[in-house]
């Protein structure tokens, strides 16, 4: 057990990198798409982004009519099994004629590694009282959610990503990138908080030092990026107490919806995740939808489709592979590892950015850099040792 837990940890640690390596991919994207291409709609990309969760629905409901679960069917084969057995042991107590009762069990074993409709032709002619659908569920459904369960969940979790994204992309329209970085970062201490308010992390003083520590680091390195930015056409914050409560606010929930799905889901073998992510994608279309208009007539952000293909196609590859499979991704880290370690490690997505920049844009980083990285992966190490 305590190796199938090791494991599952290791697999959930390499997936939050894969995660990380996905983000600045898709960071490097969108700067592209704002930057390079002046096509500069956050809401219309995010909302986008979000749609593609509903692709999952599609998945899940092709994969419902032609696919049957052959684990599913060794369980109801076990299930049925024992309780074929268990049956037979109670009437051999209550009969004289325990040589006849031996034989039908030992006739029974046999029978059920045969193929389905042989075990449905056992249960329906020696046990008809026996429904395999009360036999699953009186081992699997209890722990598994269920439809509506689901639904539910996607709806809360929708609105706490949507208000989490938001408030993030937002702050910076108000405050500085430096200060928005610095104060997003904090949801490792709002994870760490909530995580041990409600039962899902337990509050130490090792982990406690491992959030400030790599918040710490993130300031060095957002607060070097703004000094050596400050040069004459430098945006100026519009409103900086209004955009650092904004980045603020985007941690807070970040980590609630975080510490949310850890306490509803606990373990991936829970809940169908197609159908959960599908079930976000369309309450994300649905909630969204109205706010077009509100932007364009108030002239926030006027509504305008991709003006070329060059553009369209890096909003499908962010929406497919930045938002699409990584968020997959980082719920199975989640559960395979815990919130604390997820959202440290998606810091780790700064230094791995700062390291592209060096590549590609030829950027010399300072001591205070180095310091910084340092610092971030130091935090992410000391929770997982």
């Amino acid at each position: 057990m305590y190796f199938t837990e090791r494991h599952r940890y290791a697999i959930g640690i390499l997936t939050l990198l894969c995660v990380v390596f996905i983000w600045v991919g898709s960071s490097f994207l969108m700067n592209n798409i704002f930057a390079n291409q002046k096509y500069n709609k956050p809401f219309v990309i995010t909302y986008t982004c979000a749609a593609s969760f509903s692709l999952y629905l599609l998945y899940f409901i092709c994969n419902k009519k032609r696919h049957i679960d052959k684990q599913r069917m060794t369980n109801f084969n076990t299930a049925l099994y024992d309780v074929l057995s268990r049956s037979s042991s109670e009437r051999s107590l209550n009969s004289n004629d325990g040589m006849n009762e031996s034989q039908e069990n030992i006739m029974l074993q046999p029978t059920l590694s045969h193929n389905n409709s042989e075990v449905g032709l056992v249960l329906t002619n020696n046990h008809p009282h026996i429904d395999p659908h009360d036999v699953l569920s009186s081992m699997h459904d209890e722990e598994k959610l269920t439809t509506r369960q689901i639904a539910e969940l996607g709806f809360t979790f929708c609105i706490l990503w949507f208000a989490a994204n938001w408030s993030t992309n937002a702050s910076i329209a108000y405050t500085s990138v430096a200060s928005s970085t610095i104060l997003s970062s904090t949801s490792g201490l709002f994870t760490l908080i909530i995580g041990s308010l409600f039962g899902v992390e337990k509050f130490t003083l090792i982990k406690l030092a491992a959030v400030l520590i790599s918040i710490f680091g993130v300031f060095l390195i957002s607060n070097g990026d703004e000094f050596s930015s400050d040069e004459p056409g430098d945006d100026i914050p519009t409103n900086p107490l209004f955009g650092n409560l904004l980045a603020l606010m985007g941690a807070f929930f970040y980590g609630s919806y975080t510490i949310l799905l850890k306490l509803r889901i606990q373990n991936e073998s829970h809940v169908n995740m197609p159908l959960f992510f599908g079930f976000v994608g369309i309450f994300n279309v649905i909630l969204l939808s109205p706010i077009f208009p509100l932007l364009h007539f108030t002239g926030l952000e006027q509504f305008e489709l991709p003006p070329n293909i060059t553009i369209w196609t890096m909003i499908a590859i962010n929406a497919l592979i930045g938002t699409f499979l990584s968020d997959y991704l980082w719920l199975l880290a989640v559960l395979l590892t815990s919130p604390l370690t997820a959202t440290l490690g998606l810091s780790l997505t700064i230094p791995i950015a700062l390291i592209g920049d060096i590549f590609f844009k030829g950027l010399v980083m300072s001591k205070e850099y180095w310091l910084g990285v340092f610092m971030i992966v130091g935090g992410f190490l000391c929770v997982n040792f």
